[in-house]
């Protein structure tokens, strides 16, 4: 995953306040529940030094936005100097709430989300009409493009007259109707291709599902085949036919989306662990250190689980450089420590790595690597 969407949270250079909370809307009382929650951070966030004006522009932003969506979700929220950085509303509440005051921005969180959650097209469709949506890699209330189309059908075609000499009917013939008719869906789905094309490109999606009438799902295929898009086709469950159908479609593409994410991550986990036994790739805290502040990590991977999250040294100068000690800095006089998490992110955005959440067995875990860009000293 590119991190550079988090690159302007660094530019501030006074302390940032940085708040993760649980906005979920499931509940008659959840307004109610998210001023608790976040009048809890607030006072938690004044306890650590938090100036008024920053506490005040952190207040105005809670549950706005997208997070007023009804359902369960969370908010990361970015503050400083008075001045709020950014807003994310995250696909699922944070492990807990948490709330800090640090030279730096905690975004885990957010990079964990964002990894969870790619951008898609869906397309629903029969051999005449067809729906199609794009969702971006922020979750939003509304999909960044949303058309209906309609096709032609065989209404008024007499496609039995159509055919010549020596043609025969029924099935095992000749049938000229049913190449008509196979003509016609095939210029159906081309422009539906064209639909799905402009979509993948809006949304920059890494992924189309798609559901409906298998045939036109074969042309469409076939149409976007010869656009070359390559981006992966899955086919899910549902598709036109009324709200079961679709409400199929969208319940099978959000587990696909979840097995698709998953396969992701597992393919990069495969790859870190095999490069491990190449001297390409470094498992464990310390070991990953040194190579982020020489900016030779290709993929930091990072487990969400920060129960025992261990605290590093940062400084305020030079923004790849991370360690165990204050003296692994470049001016011991002004490092100052944060948590593991918050600095290694930090060092891995300026130094255009990528990033990629490492689980155990497909749950959170604590654990941290890298892949690097040339293989480890001996």
């Amino acid at each position: 995953m590119d991190l550079g969407f988090l690159r302007p949270l660094y530019e501030s250079d006074t302390p940032v306040a940085s708040v993760h909370l649980d906005t979920s809307r499931s509940t008659r009382d959840a307004d109610k529940e998210i001023e608790l929650r976040w009048r809890h951070l607030r006072e938690e966030l004044a306890s650590l030094g938090t100036d008024e004006a920053t506490l005040n522009a952190l207040e105005e932003a809670v549950g706005e936005g997208d997070s007023r969506a009804f359902g369960t979700h969370g908010q990361s929220l970015f503050a400083s100097d008075g001045q709020l950085l950014a807003t994310h509303t995250l696909t699922e509440p944070p492990r807990q709430d948490r709330a800090t005051w640090l030279p730096i921005p905690d975004v885990l969180p957010v990079a964990i989300d964002r990894g969870r959650h790619l951008p898609y097209v869906l397309v629903a469709l029969d051999r005449v009409n067809a729906h199609v949506t794009a969702y971006p890699a922020t979750p939003s209330r509304r999909p960044a493009a949303d058309r209906d189309l309609t096709g032609k059908d065989l209404h008024g075609i007499d496609v039995m007259s159509r055919g010549g000499p020596g043609n025969l009917g029924g099935y095992n013939g000749r049938f000229p109707g049913k190449q008509v008719a196979q003509d016609l869906w095939r210029e159906n789905t081309a422009k539906v291709a064209e639909h799905v094309r402009d979509a993948v490109a809006e949304v920059d999606a890494e992924v189309i599902f798609v559901g409906g009438d298998p045939e036109a799902i074969a042309y469409l295929r076939d149409n976007l085949a010869e656009r070359r898009l390559d981006t992966p086709i899955l086919l899910v469950a549902g598709g036109r036919g009324g709200p079961d159908a679709e409400e199929r479609l969208h319940e099978a593409a959000a587990e696909a989306l979840r097995e698709f994410v998953e396969q992701g991550q597992e393919h990069v986990a495969a790859e870190y662990y095999r490069k491990l036994a190449h001297d390409q790739a470094v498992a464990g805290t310390e070991p990953t250190l040194p190579m982020l502040s020489e900016a030779r990590v290709r993929t930091l991977l990072v487990g969400a689980d920060r129960d025992r999250e261990p605290q590093l040294w940062g400084s305020p100068s030079e923004p790849i450089l991370v360690g165990v000690h204050s003296n692994d800095m470049d001016d011991p006089n002004t490092a100052f420590r944060a948590p593991a998490s918050a600095l290694m992110l930090r060092s891995a955005v300026m130094s255009d790595s990528g990033f990629t959440e490492l689980r155990e067995n497909g749950e959170p875990s604590t654990d941290i690597g890298a892949i690097l860009r040339y293989g480890s000293r001996g």
